[in-house]
């Protein structure tokens, strides 16, 4: 078995990751930062794990890490992301590009280069019409960010594609788990309503994503330079209201149906939010990662209710529905959702791509 480094190591994918590399028997360089609650998860697990509490900005400790473990295979997982990136979008360019760059740095200077997997985003393609653009998006459809999170994966893309390290990127659908589902908060609530009801989005259940990263690290040569589509099979793909409203409903907090946003403009290509349905043929071939259906996870996140810390029960959701309208007060395009127009105004300017980055 092989040493790989996980960064993110107690994340929403990252604790899953790094549980069945150990029971498959690696050795698990747990990359993340220090608090009670990944300490708490470390403790937890048995096997081969060796909990390493570095920052990412600090380059010296990124290779110092990278240096005493010569890791076989690098699974780059810690970013900050939307809509917890909009609140500090500085800070998140700094973690998900320059983090991202001392640990390809780090990397180049072993004598053996590790295989390097990248977790992007589906927020590389940005604002897709559907009315327009109704095909699946696949590993060849253009990036076009819209948000700056969307731009920073770009450009995590081409340190990594450019290291000349052997690599692949895994541009990762809408990630469901109990511990994302138990962050609806006022960020989330207001992504939620910012976002068309009737936006495509194209989820994954946070185990089969993180089956996908182990399986790649344990498949190297076959995804080695690929761009790979990570999300769940055809029972994922939904419309935003759909999603909202399962999710809501396993939550307690039940669904909230129209009350939940607007739709989106057919006449604005800007006026949609991570929009699209992947093809999955590619990636599910290479890497055998779609072990759940729709129901399964919904099932996950409502077996968990009684766990989640910030839960949103049935208690929350006259307070929840208030938001929600509240929040519609400040949307004066009336019968279409406006996300991009709504989101700076409560966040600020700096949440958009400042550039269009390519590949």
């Amino acid at each position: 078995m092989s040493t790989v480094l996980v960064t993110g190591a107690f994340g929403q994918i990252g604790a899953l990751c790094t549980e069945l590399l150990l029971a498959r028997g690696h050795t698990v360089i747990a990359v993340d930062l220090r608090t009670d609650a990944t300490e708490t998860a470390a403790a937890a697990l048995s096997g081969a794990l060796i909990p390493s509490w570095t920052d990412l900005l600090d380059r010296d400790a990124v290779h110092a890490v990278v240096a005493a473990h010569r890791p076989a295979v690098i699974v780059h997982l810690a970013a900050i992301y939307a809509p917890i990136s909009y609140r500090a979008p500085a800070l998140a360019r700094k973690v998900n590009v320059d983090g991202t760059s001392h640990l390809v740095e780090a990397a180049r200077l072993l004598a053996a280069p590790p295989l390097l997997l990248f977790a992007s985003s589906a927020a590389v393609y940005g604002s897709r019409n559907p009315h327009r653009h109704p095909e699946p998006i696949t590993a060849d459809t253009p990036v076009s960010p819209i948000d700056r999170y969307g731009a920073d994966k770009v450009l995590g893309e081409a340190v990594v594609t450019g290291s000349g390290l052997p690599h692949a990127v895994l541009r990762l659908g809408g990630v469901i788990s109990p511990v994302g589902a138990g962050r609806l908060n006022g960020d989330y609530l207001s992504l939620m309503r910012a976002t068309p009801t009737d936006n495509l989005i194209h989820a994954i259940d946070a185990r089969d994503a993180a089956l996908a990263f182990v399986n790649a690290a344990d498949r190297g040569p076959a995804v080695t330079g690929r761009i790979l589509l990570i999300a769940g099979n055809d029972s994922y793909r939904h419309r935003q209201q759909e999603l909202s409203d399962d999710i809501a409903a396993a939550t307690g907090l039940g669904r909230l149906g129209p009350a939940a946003g607007l739709p989106g403009d057919p006449s604005d290509d800007r006026g949609w939010s991570f929009t699209g349905w992947f093809d999955t043929t590619e990636s599910q071939a290479l890497l055998d990662f779609q072990a759940h259906d729709w129901p399964d996870t919904v099932a996950w996140v409502a077996a968990a209710g009684g766990r989640l810390p910030l839960l949103l029960g049935s208690a929350l959701r006259p307070a929840v529905l208030l938001f929600l309208k509240a929040q519609r007060r400040l949307e004066r395009r009336g019968r279409y959702a406006d996300p991009w127009t709504f989101l700076t105004r409560r966040y600020g300017p700096e949440i958009l791509a400042a550039e269009a980055p390519s590949q």
